[in-house]
């Protein structure tokens, strides 16, 4: 058999190799070079070029036989990845200040849906290719705003990529893409700043805002209890203020009464032994026995006295007659006291109309009895 010719592009890839061109081979053929299934992966596609320019993809598992071959007189194969392939990057955009750029993140997965036109569209980027359609249509967009407004951006942004239709659509390729806008990480990092600084003065505020009510808290409580105590000391002189002019009052009450007390006994004292022994009497109730006896033993002894004075005066002859008349008169009226029972000692003289004793002080009236 023929030896086949050495691939005039090839790349050293596995189905975990991050690709960027999904063309991974190219070989020129011969006539008589028809065997290529033991160089080409199953899950590859298999583009042959005609000698009129023209190309014709074999999609796996399909694969041209030598007759096909040998008929269409096919000049080159291209043996294509159509596998799916992410990709990730950041783009660069424009704002309405050429010191302020947005940030574009854009995550791709793209895919070779038709080899044929991939490969006669010539492109071998395909991120680039992708990347640059999206500049294209959000650069204009960003352009019209500041970096401050990053959100609005977007928002417009999107709707115009939308308007473009599939992406790499062009060159053959399935594509689902994602772009999120931000700001450049110079403005996120002052926003971040100010941010901080905003929290730290929220906090300092927040702080001197509960320290104020604090202490407008303690100062209501303060005042309240000091509104308190001043009621409570109000109160207690009150209370003293009547104690005193109670006592004051009781005072005067036991004065009174003290005076009356000196008033009686005074009146009584005054009437002679017959009134000491009735006031005794009207203090001591339970000592009316021993009263009656002793005035009565008084009474006695005080007669007896008196008649034996009317004995010597009527029977002394040592006077003239003239000297004992006015004593006999006085013997004389002392025997007639006598024998109209008068008590000794009490005045024979009547009390003034409206005038009488002094009234019995209240701790010295006896009880009622029966």
């Amino acid at each position: 058999m023929p030896t086949f010719r050495q691939p005039e592009w090839q790349q050293n890839a596995d189905r975990h190799t991050e690709l960027i061109d999904p063309v991974l081979t190219v070989r020129q053929l011969s006539r008589f070079e028809f065997n290529l299934k033991s160089y080409v992966r199953i899950d590859h596609a298999l583009v042959f070029a005609t000698a009129k320019g023209g190309y014709e993809a074999y999609l796996p598992p399909r694969r041209p036989t030598r007759g096909e071959i040998a008929t269409n007189r096919y000049t080159a194969v291209y043996e294509v990845d159509m596998g799916v392939h992410p990709h990730t990057t950041e783009l660069p955009l424009p704002s309405d200040n050429d010191a302020f750029e947005f940030t574009a993140q854009v995550d791709l997965s793209w895919q070779v849906l038709d080899p044929a036109r991939f490969v006669a569209s010539g492109h071998r980027n395909v991120p680039g290719l992708l990347l640059g359609e999206l500049q294209q249509a959000a650069r204009p967009v960003t352009r019209r705003f500041a970096i401050a407004d990053s959100a609005a951006a977007e928002r417009e942004m999107l709707e115009a990529m939308n308007l473009l239709g599939p992406l790499g659509a062009p060159a053959g390729l399935q594509v689902t893409w994602t772009v999120r806008l931000r700001r450049d990480q110079d403005n996120i990092d002052h926003q971040r700043r100010l941010q901080s600084i905003d929290h730290s003065a929220e906090e300092q505020m927040r702080v001197a805002q509960r320290g104020m009510d604090i202490d407008a808290l303690q100062l209501d409580r303060a005042m309240a209890y000091g509104v308190q105590q001043q009621d409570l000391l109000l109160q207690q002189q009150r209370w003293q203020h009547e104690q005193a002019m109670l006592q004051g009052r009781q005072m005067l009450e036991l004065q009174q009464i003290e005076a009356q007390k000196i008033a009686f006994f005074q009146h009584h004292l005054e009437q002679g032994g017959v009134h000491q022994w009735a006031l005794h009497l009207a203090q001591h109730p339970e000592d009316s026995r021993l009263v009656m006896q002793s005035m009565r033993d008084d009474q006695l002894r005080m007669i007896q006295a008196q008649m034996d004075l009317v004995k010597q005066l009527l029977s002394s002859e040592a006077a003239e007659s003239w000297e004992l008349e006015g004593p006999k008169q006085l013997a004389l009226r002392t025997v007639h006291d006598i024998l109209n029972q008068r008590m000794p000692g009490v005045a024979q003289q009547a009390l003034p109309e409206g005038e009488g004793p002094p009234a019995v002080p209240v701790g010295l009236r006896p009880a009622c009895v029966g």
